[in-house]
């Protein structure tokens, strides 16, 4: 069996129309062959078949007069590219809608989630629990398949205009709640429901087993399949990169984000993308992204191990061809060095702990937090990973971990004992943590707890929490200055008071929330001072732990200050040591080092922010005479692989390192370290 997953890829989605049925087969899988393509998602059924069913509630799509299906699949063989069958089973037509009424969402008040004539089809319903397995017996025992992918798969808040779906009162759902939590449930997403939590766990529970049944069915029909998005069973991670109106902003670092994440996930073993999609959002399907956007928004998977995969409405000729040149000369820069993205492993010291507990089960800042702390890390020039908390309870997260000097937390206030335990055996081992504002007074799904879930921590409860450090100060101690010339740091948000243990080092003072008008009476009182500190140092086993009291890393997503990002930079540098590279100017820079395991080789991406502007992207002004130097690479050979150009290596100060100028960096580039020939 070829696990052609397992290779790197570069993947086209097609998003097919009704009318796209008259398409010509070889004409695409030319297109996308020109195109560097060598996978393509294409679609099955669900809520329209591309093939003839003779299951009588699949609807036909009313243009197809043959087999679409296996036309696609002989043609995009015949010119080397994999097809992944694309099934939405997330929806169905008004056919099968009156039919099994039950088997479909409902809100409280009986009334059907309907969108343009289709139904959604609800986890605990017969549409994904009996049509849905009848749909791959059928398709997967016709056709030769490569891979799977399930598109809008579980529970969904919204429908395509963005408007609340609501918690579904299916008789499915209420059956199957009550039988899980005893209780009803919730009227609504408003947090005061107290049956919410419980039926958050509810909606992962349920759809977590509806994935893992359908990866099963699918193994059995064919074993040779890639089946994606079912977990850590999963044979290969597909995402997606797109703009949505329902989001305040827009968040730059989107595609590194879940291309780090995946990298966690799969522990290195899964490969991994993210649809870039071409169109800006839902309501305009045929206006596509810029060029500079899009060229970021790969340049980033690129940087951190993940395919480049783009996503298209329809057929790959598009009206708005705008992105294009710079999207082409991505992937053709892939396919000319595509061996050099095989095996490639993070050298990374530091990893940034991302608990998306926190994010479903928090108070709702947690997000914010961790995202101040990934772009501090990001503006300060050092390479990061990810480590997702879903290996925090996995036998190996000791060992694995064991190669980051530091972790990260920020935004982690919904911690499991389990998780919990095996950051304090991380630390007990002689790593290091620095954790940031609340982490670890929740248990996993938002529950307050009495004590700190971390034993680890510097710090000792019960956890008492001041509210509001608002107009509050951080006053720096003179023996540890930032590069920044100040004595003070703002503070705002809460300041997590807890008592220090034995033998910990407390640095930095509060000052207490000043008056801050009129004017005239903006000057400190004496009891403005404290001695709460700023931060909190203490040794545990092997390793050390710095516990910053109060949030520093949402201000820095809130404020994007130079002293939030410095303090930050300044204890992340002191726990993690040297970093594997460096560049002589950092700010509108992302900067990663990765690793082939086959063969020692070095890939250094460099990718330039400068373009980015509010929620969009404007093309970046080149970076000139950047200096890179990269440790373990004296001797090597440098090419930047976006321009083609060897560039002379010379000795940095520190032994084994090695030194380049970069050509002026555009969008981004790669340099390439490998052994002298």
């Amino acid at each position: 069996m070829t696990e052609w997953w397992k290779t790197p890829q570069r993947i086209v989605q097609t998003n097919l129309r009704l009318t796209d049925a008259d398409l010509d087969p070889a004409a695409v899988a030319q297109s996308l062959r020109e195109f560097g393509a060598t996978a393509m998602l294409f679609n099955v059924g669900g809520i329209f078949s591309w093939y003839p069913s003779e299951l009588p509630l699949q609807a036909a799509n009313p243009f197809l007069d043959r087999d679409l299906v296996a036309d696609m699949i002989e043609a995009a063989h015949a010119a080397d590219i994999r097809v992944i069958g694309r099934y939405d089973l997330s929806k169905a037509t008004k056919p099968a809608y009156d039919q099994n009424p039950d088997w479909f969402c409902h809100d409280v008040d009986g009334v059907p989630f309907e969108y343009n004539g289709t139904y959604q089809a609800c986890v605990n319903g017969g549409w994904y629990r009996a049509q849905s397995p009848e749909v791959l017996k059928e398709t997967l025992s016709r056709y030769a398949l490569d891979g799977l992918f399930f598109n809008m798969f579980g529970y969904q808040r919204n429908d395509y205009s963005y408007r609340r779906l609501g918690v579904c009162h299916c008789k499915g759902c209420q059956s199957a709640f009550r039988d899980f939590a005893g209780m009803d449930l919730p009227r609504s997403y408003d947090p005061s429901e107290p049956a919410l939590r419980a039926y958050l766990r509810f909606q992962d529970s349920t759809s977590t087993a509806l994935r893992e049944e359908f990866r099963q069915l699918a193994k059995q029909i064919r074993p040779d399949i890639a089946v994606s998005n079912t977990g850590k069973s999963s044979d290969f991670f597909r995402g997606e990169i797109n703009r949505r109106l329902d989001r305040a902003n827009e968040w730059e670092h989107m595609s590194g984000e879940q291309a780090r994440s995946f990298r966690s996930i799969g522990a290195n073993r899964i490969r991994y993308s993210s649809a870039v999609t071409h169109f800006v959002d839902y309501p305009w399907r045929y206006a596509s992204e810029s060029g500079a956007q899009q060229a970021l928004r790969l340049a980033q998977q690129l940087a951190n191990g993940a395919d480049p995969h783009y996503y298209f409405m329809g057929l790959p000729e598009q009206r708005d061809r705008e992105p294009m040149q710079e999207v082409d000369a991505i992937f053709r820069m892939h396919a000319a060095h595509v061996a050099r993205y095989a095996d490639l492993d993070s050298v990374a010291t530091i990893a940034l702990y991302q608990s998306a507990k926190s994010a479903r089960y928090g108070n709702g800042t947690e997000t914010a937090a961790f995202r101040g702390a990934y772009k501090a890390l990001i503006d300060s020039g050092l390479p990061f990973d990810i480590v997702h908390d879903s290996r925090a309870t996995d036998a190996d997260f000791v060992d694995w971990h064991g190669r980051y000097d530091v972790i990260v937390l920020a935004g982690a206030s919904c911690i499991s004992a389990e998780e919990a335990a095996s950051l304090d055996a991380y630390v007990n081992a002689g790593g290091a943590l620095l954790v940031i504002g609340d982490a670890g007074s929740h248990d996993e799904t938002g529950t307050a707890q009495d004590s700190l879930q971390l034993q680890s921590l510097p710090v000792t409860g019960p956890v008492s929490t001041r509210e509001s450090l608002r107009g509050g100060y951080l006053r720096l101690d003179t023996d540890k200055p930032l590069k920044a010339d100040t004595d003070v740091v703002l503070l705002d948000g809460p300041y997590v008071e807890l008592r220090q243990k034995a033998g910990t080092t407390g640095t930095h003072r509060i000052e207490l929330p000043q008056r801050f008008g009129p004017p005239e009476l903006c000057y400190p009182e004496p009891d403005s001072d404290s001695d709460l500190p700023g931060v909190v140092t203490g040794d545990h086993g092997a390793g050390k732990v710095v516990f910053i009291p109060w949030d520093a890393a949402k201000l820095y997503h809130d404020f994007r200050l130079t002293p939030h990002r410095e303090l930050l930079a300044q204890l992340t540098r002191e726990l993690a040591g040297e970093m594997p590279a460096a560049l002589s100017t950092t700010g509108h820079t992302e900067l990663t080092v990765q690793r082939q395991t086959t063969t020692g080789d070095l890939l250094v991406h460099v990718v330039n922010y400068s373009g980015v502007s509010g929620d969009g992207c404007l093309p970046p002004v080149p970076i000139h005479d950047l200096s890179l130097t990269v440790r373990g690479a004296a001797g090597m050979r440098c090419v930047s692989l976006v321009s083609g150009d060897t560039l002379p290596v010379s000795d940095g100060t520190e032994a084994g390192a090695a030194v380049v100028t970069l050509p002026p960096v555009r969008a981004f580039d790669v340099l390439a370290f490998s052994a002298q020939a």
